[in-house]
């Protein structure tokens, strides 16, 4: 048994394909173009993305073992409503997770690895300037995904990945709500586990990612208090 094809591995052009309208499904997800209940349609979904229904229809598949989408039997797909409770346990791994991933990446990174570490948020000042988060999120897939990779370990970077789909809907959510010099922290603290790995430093490499997944519960935990104070108790 193998874990699921990742989007950041090479494959033929139907793999390339398919990985696209998943990319598509789950940014919109991600960003709340796809709001969290709202009724999966295949045939509109093929349309929007021109994609063919088996696509999609993969692509929902996929979503729905990462715990956003919901199959209900006699009535259909719906987007998944996230929790603060999904958030809190989805941390908790990942600060193991992500951890031992960044120590491996620092024994195991190939020099391609390391490059799409330091690139992954390049252009991420603009995307800031600009509010734009959508952006920001995919910079931050790709920096999550060159780690995974670097890893040189399929089965973490599956789990790291999954996980790290769910976090992203409530970055999402904080980010407009942050300065633009917390933003710019954040992301200064993902290249400084760049940095570590490029040095070979498994320990520092560990170190700054706990940095890293230190800083987001907590802001978004403040932000549900705000404006969400029913969401500590909600889960899916």
């Amino acid at each position: 048994m193998t874990p699921p094809s990742l989007t950041f591995h090479e494959g033929s052009d139907a793999d390339l394909k398919r990985d696209g309208v998943y990319e598509q499904i789950l940014l919109d997800i991600i960003c709340g173009e796809l709001r969290p209940g709202a009724q999966i349609d295949e045939v509109t979904l093929a349309d929007a993305y021109a994609a063919g229904r088996a696509g999609v229809r993969d692509a929902l598949y996929r979503l729905a073992l990462e715990g956003l989408i919901d199959r209900r039997p006699r009535l259909g797909s719906f987007v998944a409503a996230p929790g603060f409770v999904e958030l809190q346990q989805v941390f908790r791994l990942r600060i193991q997770l992500e951890g031992q991933c960044a120590t491996l990446a620092a024994q195991n990174a190939r020099p391609a690895d390391i490059a799409a570490l330091k690139n992954a948020y390049r252009d991420a000042e603009r995307a800031i300037q600009d509010q734009d988060w959508r952006a920001i999120i995919r910079f931050d897939r790709a920096f999550h995904g060159a780690l995974a990779t670097a890893a040189q370990n399929r089965w973490l970077a599956h789990c790291i990945l999954t996980l790290h789909n769910s976090a992203l809907r409530f970055w999402h959510y904080a980010l407009p709500r942050r300065p633009a010099d917390a933003v710019r922290k954040e992301v200064d603290l993902h290249l400084k586990v760049a940095d570590a790995v490029a040095a070979r430093d498994p320990l520092a490499a560990e170190t700054a990612m706990r940095t890293v997944l230190g800083e987001f519960p907590s802001t978004v935990k403040e932000l549900f208090a705000e404006d969400l104070p029913h969401a500590a108790g909600a889960g899916r």
